[in-house]
């Protein structure tokens, strides 16, 4: 059984948003995530699938996959 994550990095290091098992999670908790990832998209962050030292950029979520979120750069 497979736990994945989608995690978010803050001025703290990184905080997981969500966390499950691929076997058994529902369709609607899956649903519920997605939304949850797309919002992040849509704020600007920009995601990389972390998944066995993958790091590489992504911009669809995976629900195999772990996902690391990263804030948009902002310059002042």
């Amino acid at each position: 059984m497979r736990v994945r994550k989608l995690r978010i990095m803050c001025a703290g290091g990184d905080e997981t948003l969500a966390e499950w098992e691929t076997e058994t999670i529902s369709q609607e908790r899956l649903d519920e995530i997605e939304t949850l990832f797309n919002s992040k998209m849509k704020q600007g962050f920009f995601a990389v699938n972390i998944t066995d030292g993958r790091n590489t950029l992504t911009k669809r979520f995976d629900p195999n996959g772990d996902t690391l979120l990263i804030p948009p750069v902002r310059g002042g």
